[in-house]
């Protein structure tokens, strides 16, 4: 396995557990209290980027998790929630409170179910009502309750309307929390409290802030494209400053991007993938002495690209690791893009730039972005949009990622062990090789020590991994350290690759000051404060004869293992006998199959003049690429229309026999798609070895 797949995933999740709790992105500063106070019969999930709390099990019972931040600073606190209720109770509800436990004190602002909002202070056993306010809460989703704190007073509003002040209460000025009541379903997201607000007016700018009273965006929904400055939508004035970090050493900025956890993972993971797999580019080039025909510079940013973008071809079950992964391969793209501008924008001078053996930024951004949006495009469109990648080079870009594909995997095969992600190595998986080993230094900055501290061990053990993908004739020493420069290398003399955090604090602070408006990566207080009809299958059974004895070994073991990875051209090499996507069909299995199943629909990869009677030639199925290219949703069409869009009309895949792996691809493409897929290994070897009837080939309807 590479520095790809599911090692990448290990590294976000582990920088995502690192760096924030679980349900961190929906409840902010309370994420950590719901382990220690979840009671008895509440149980929490996660759905459609929400929170969830479900109480089935207590009538009348009542769950919140408080934090302590003390009395509001002179400066002013918001406190903001999106909140949702859903519940037969109509007394069922979900709310803001201000506790004080020592004062025995708590003042609540509810939304109930029957869609009043009720405002009241508890002293002891007394109770005082303050509003009660009908119809305002919409419980559609976009209900968000704010309480805007000074010292000594709070006003409580939901969306944007006054309910009531409160003022010189003893629940002030101690815990801040959600509770909810009753029987029910209920929804928290972006609970976020605010300080230093600039003094403004209790309940100033109200609809402001982050999203106040705006639907929310499902979390499995994609990434928006980064815009040049987002400081609109993120206030430096109404944040906390960024470096103010507990725990994490160091001089220096730490932009934490509003906190978001996604785009923490997305800007550091990524900038650390882009440098890091360039500079081990150049180790290959170097150890493995792999020739080089043009500059190599340009060659190691595309076998960078491509090691970049797999992981958001192949997600996994967890949509949270899915966007880092696709944020982390934006931002690894992206930072040219901004250093370009940023050049352009100084007017820097262009007279030397001629003899830098690296391309210029932007073209380096193009040339990365095409390798990425060729090899997904579904995921990088609204990129390329925004930089506005023209239709005439993001029509070239599918050329492009498949003959840097094919070119950085054909070059690497003898020197790489075959595995589920390296189905192309040419090495036995226990070829003797050298390791790559890595050594984090201390550092004397923050962000150096939140990879040094906090990350080190994820990094190393996948980077690891990659002296377990390739062959090595000696050991790789990767060393993260304060260079004194902005910089990264591989020396060629001694087998190792330097990784200086200036670099990556460098570019680090780069994206925060353009996406988030600070200064030199800190955050800065400002003034005043986004079917065609299917074909006709033959009848079932047509021309087939009872069932072949089985002269022929379908099954055979090559020692190849199934992959997720499309075989790349000319498709021929030994297959394996297991497939991730396709259940394998056997020839008896088939002739059964096509005699008892009347939709049946065969596809024919292999280019041959002879194929079954009932089988369509379609070649182009099996192509390489990848599983998120402009064929899979061309694929994908094409079976819609020759199937109905019957999603469960059995769909066997063959080629030329049992070393043509073109079919083994289209079987990979129509089962990542969703449909029943069956992968006939044996192909027209096993069929006519089988002694079974076959007939010139046919147009392929609807191609």
């Amino acid at each position: 396995m590479r520095f790809r797949g599911a090692g990448l995933f290990f590294v976000l999740a582990a920088f995502a557990t690192t760096a924030h709790a679980a349900y961190e992105k929906q409840l902010g500063p309370l994420a950590g209290t719901v382990k220690q106070q979840l009671l008895q019969g509440w149980h929490v999930g996660e759905q459609d980027g929400w929170f969830t709390l479900r109480n089935s099990d207590v009538p009348g019972g009542e769950q919140t998790f408080y934090i302590n931040p003390g009395p509001a600073p002179e400066t002013g606190r918001i406190t903001d929630v999106n909140v949702m209720v859903n519940s037969k109770s109509p007394k069922a509800s979900i709310g803001i409170a201000l506790n004080n436990n020592a004062r025995k004190s708590l003042c609540l602002l509810e939304i109930r179910a029957d869609r009043n909002t009720m405002l009241f202070c508890l002293e002891g056993q007394t109770r005082r009502d303050i509003a009660s306010v009908p119809n305002v809460a919409k419980l559609d989703g976009t209900d968000r309750i704010r309480v805007v704190e000074v010292p000594g007073a709070a006003r409580f509003l939901v969306n944007g309307q006054k309910i009531a002040d409160i003022e010189n209460e003893p629940a002030l000025g101690s815990e801040i929390g959600i509770m909810a009541y009753d029987e029910g379903t209920f929804g928290i997201a972006d609970f976020m409290i605010v300080s230093d607000v600039a003094a403004k007016p209790a309940g100033s700018g109200a609809q402001g802030g982050a999203g106040a009273g705006a639907p929310r965006v499902p979390s499995a929904a994609p990434p928006p494209a980064p815009a040049n400055n987002t400081a609109a939508n993120n206030t430096p004035a109404t944040r906390t400053p960024a470096n103010n970090t507990p725990g994490l050493p160091g001089e220096g900025p730490y932009p934490r991007f509003g906190g978001d956890t996604l785009r923490i993972v997305g800007v550091y993971v990524g900038i650390m993938r882009s440098i890091f797999l360039h500079e081990f580019g150049h180790a290959l080039i170097g150890e493995l002495e792999l020739p080089a025909t043009g500059a190599e510079e340009d060659a190691v940013d595309m076998y960078s690209a491509l090691q970049i973008v797999e992981p958001t071809m192949y997600p996994t079950k967890d949509e949270d690791l899915n966007t880092m992964a696709r944020e982390a391969a934006t931002y690894a793209a992206l930072q040219w893009y901004y250093s370009g501008k940023l050049a352009e924008k100084r007017g820097a001078s262009a007279s030397s730039a001629w003899q830098d053996e690296h391309t210029g930024d932007l073209k380096r951004f193009r040339n990365m972005l095409c390798i990425m949006y060729g090899g997904n495009p579904a995921v990088f469109e609204p990129v390329a949009k925004h930089v506005g990648f023209e239709d005439r080079t993001k029509a070239r870009c599918t050329d492009e990622f498949n003959k840097q594909n094919r070119a950085w995997r054909r070059l690497l095969a003898p020197h790489t062990r075959v595995g589920t992600w390296t189905p192309d190595g040419l090495q036995p998986a226990n070829a003797p090789g050298a390791p790559v080993n890595v050594v984090f230094e201390p550092s004397k900055r923050k962000i150096g020590n939140l990879f040094a501290n906090n990350l080190s061990e994820a990094i190393t053990n996948n980077i690891k991994l990659l002296g377990q993908t390739y062959v090595l004739p000696r050991p790789v020493n990767v060393v993260f350290k304060d260079c004194g420069q902005l910089n990264a290398w591989y020396n060629p003399r001694e087998g190792s690759i330097t990784m200086c955090y200036d670099l990556i604090e460098n570019i680090a602070v780069m994206v925060s000051d353009i996406e988030m408006g600070t200064v030199g990566g800190e955050v800065v207080a400002k003034d005043g404060g986004a079917p065609t009809a299917p074909r006709q299958p033959p009848a079932a059974g047509q021309g087939m004869p009872a069932l072949p004895a089985g002269a022929f070994d379908e099954l055979k073991d090559y020692g190849v293992p199934p992959t997720n990875l499309l075989f790349s051209s000319p498709y021929r090499g030994p297959t394996p006998n297991k497939h991730t996507r396709a259940d394998i069909i056997t020839t008896p299995e088939l002739v059964r199959l096509i005699n008892n199943d009347k939709n049946i629909l065969i596809i024919d990869t292999s280019g041959l003049r002879e194929t079954l009677p009932i089988a369509y030639p379609l070649s182009d199925a099996g192509s390489d690429g990848s599983v998120a290219d402009h064929l899979q949703g061309a694929l994908d069409a094409w079976l819609k229309k020759n199937t109905g869009d019957r999603r469960d009309t059995p769909i066997v895949f063959m080629g030329a026999g049992m070393n043509d792996r073109s079919s083994y691809n289209a079987a990979l493409r129509a089962g990542t798609l969703g449909w029943r897929a069956y992968w006939y290994r044996g192909g027209m070897e096993a069929w006519t070895a089988n002694g079974l009837p076959t007939a010139p080939v046919k147009p392929a309807a609807g191609k």
